[in-house]
């Protein structure tokens, strides 16, 4: 019998041909299963299968969030907080949950632990606003009056270094809140609003600071010319949720 040798070139195509024609059988094999009606069944209930998940998981969240109201309503906020852990949980990314976990920590008595939730916040967004002007105050109730100015200098050096001039005038009107309640502060805010009018701002901490100085009626026209001002979203509520600021803020003619 003769044997035929093959040359190696020879011998390449041949596996060049049969592997292509294995991926060929392949492709013929997986564009059947895809086509099958069992197969696109399935994809289909995958599909519904998300949606449904992400559909429960809205009505999850607004039934905790209904929940979380009610408790808040009825001062149970022990159990309030453990509803806030868990929206937190659910959504980390939503900042607004974190903000109202550190408030209600701060009005039940657990400052430090606001702070470190406002301190988190904080790591997202260094220059945030609500969160720099909360925590400068918590700080300085808990004592920390040298640190609140190196925390909000840091925070205006990340301004002024990244060219963001709001932030940066954002920052410099927390840094005048946080000198005791004087009529030289008035005079801050009052510089404060002439560079921006429509900020409402100012007109917050002005109204503080009479409130603060028993100055009341002064007060409430500063807390008028917010409201005005204010998008619907601010609350000075938020910024300002203990039993003292309830008091001395709105007075006994202002409800929270």
């Amino acid at each position: 019998m003769k044997i035929v040798q093959q040359s190696s070139h020879e011998i390449e195509i041949y596996e060049q041909e049969t592997l292509e024609n294995e991926k060929g059988k392949a492709y013929y094999l997986v564009s059947r299963l895809y086509l099958n009606p069992l197969t696109q069944t399935l994809k289909t209930l995958a599909k519904t299968a998300i949606l449904i998940d992400v559909a429960a998981s809205i009505a999850a969240i607004e039934s905790l969030n209904s929940l979380l109201q009610q408790k808040l309503e009825n001062g149970q906020d022990e159990e309030a907080l453990k509803i806030v852990q868990l929206l937190v949980a659910a959504q980390p990314e939503v900042t607004e949950w974190k903000f109202l976990m550190a408030r209600l920590l701060n009005e039940m008595g657990r400052a430090q632990d606001a702070r470190n939730v406002f301190e988190e916040i904080l790591v997202a967004n260094p220059l945030s606003f609500e969160a720099l002007f909360e925590n400068a105050l918590l700080m300085d109730r808990l004592g920390e009056g040298e640190a609140v100015i190196r925390r909000l200098q840091e925070a205006l050096d990340i301004a002024e270094e990244e060219n963001k001039v709001k932030e940066a005038r954002d920052v410099r009107l927390i840094m005048a809140a946080d000198n005791s309640a004087s009529v030289e502060d008035v005079k801050s805010y009052q510089e404060l609003s002439k560079e921006d009018p429509k900020d409402f701002r100012p007109y917050v901490c002005r109204g503080m600071i009479y409130s603060l100085l028993d100055r009341n009626e002064e007060a409430k026209q500063q807390f008028a010319k917010y409201r005005e001002l204010s998008p619907k979203k601010f609350e000075v509520e938020g910024y300002l949720r203990t039993s003292l600021s309830r008091m001395k803020l709105f007075g006994s003619n202002e409800k929270n």
